[in-house]
């Protein structure tokens, strides 16, 4: 049961992982592009953030692997 649990877990923190990767911006292109902001300091800002709830979900995402490895 706690396997089951801990792999539906997983799969969340996998899709959150995916969709916070694909909206860090590229190369030439900006959070300010996406979201209309047309402040530096503001997106500047909404980078940061995204980088540190990105960290955050892999942190996650490494420790329920460890867990499910674990456990099995």
């Amino acid at each position: 049961m706690l396997n089951a649990v801990l792999i539906a877990i997983q799969l969340a923190i996998c899709v959150l992982l995916v969709v916070l990767v694909l909206l860090h911006s590229g190369k030439d292109a900006g959070m300010s592009s996406v979201t209309g902001f047309s402040f530096a300091a503001q997106a500047s800002v909404m980078e940061r953030n995204l980088t540190r709830y990105t960290i955050i979900a892999a942190v996650a995402l490494f420790v329920t692997t460890f867990a499910l490895d674990w456990r099995l």
